[in-house]
């Protein structure tokens, strides 16, 4: 699953799937988008380059559902919160990517998504201690949702990035040897 070698379509693919999934989810949840587990999909799939380009993306994507269409605050608090979770999606990219590179196998898969969710928290942890606001949003319950909703997605992103690579490894029958296993 670590970084593909996939072709411009492939990873064109991926992140309109990904930009897609994060409209449904923005609509559907309005803030509990599970951006963390897309950032450690990419961090796992994509070079660091294209892992936090797609990941900017993605949160552009979902503060632009959420200010037009889920009527988010606008001013300057609101604005500055949309800033501090991008920031905060893109430490998790940057550190997810690094864990990738470094730790093999399954462990690296499950070290990476701990390491993407483990920094966003932290980071808007730290600034909402410092600037004193949105205590609330760090309790244990609330913790556990995002958690459950990011390890959930994040297993079915799997999922489907290796039924994708696995579908397209297969052989294909050229259309005589079809005709002749018919026949």
């Amino acid at each position: 699953m670590h970084r593909s070698s996939a072709s411009w379509g492939v990873r064109a693919t991926w992140l309109a799937a990904f930009v897609l999934a994060t409209a449904l989810f923005s609509a559907g949840l309005t803030c509990a988008v599970p951006l963390v587990a897309f950032a450690a999909i990419c961090a796992l799939r994509q070079r660091r380059g294209q892992a936090l380009l797609s990941m900017g993306l993605l949160w552009l994507a979902s503060e632009l559902i959420g200010f037009t269409l889920l009527g988010f605050p606008v001013g300057p608090v609101a604005f500055g919160w949309a800033a501090l979770v991008g920031a905060a999606l893109l430490a998790a990219t940057w550190a997810a990517g690094s864990v990738a590179r470094r730790v093999p196998r399954t462990a690296g898969i499950l070290a990476t998504f701990a390491t993407a969710f483990a920094v966003y928290e932290s980071v808007l942890w730290v600034v909402s201690r410092i600037v004193g606001a949105a205590a609330g949003a760090f309790t244990s319950g609330i913790l556990t949702q995002v958690l459950v909703l990011n390890a959930v997605t994040f297993a079915a992103l799997l999922l489907v990035g290796a039924l994708t690579t696995r579908a397209a490894s297969l052989p294909v029958l050229s259309k005589a040897h079809a005709q002749r296993r018919t026949a």
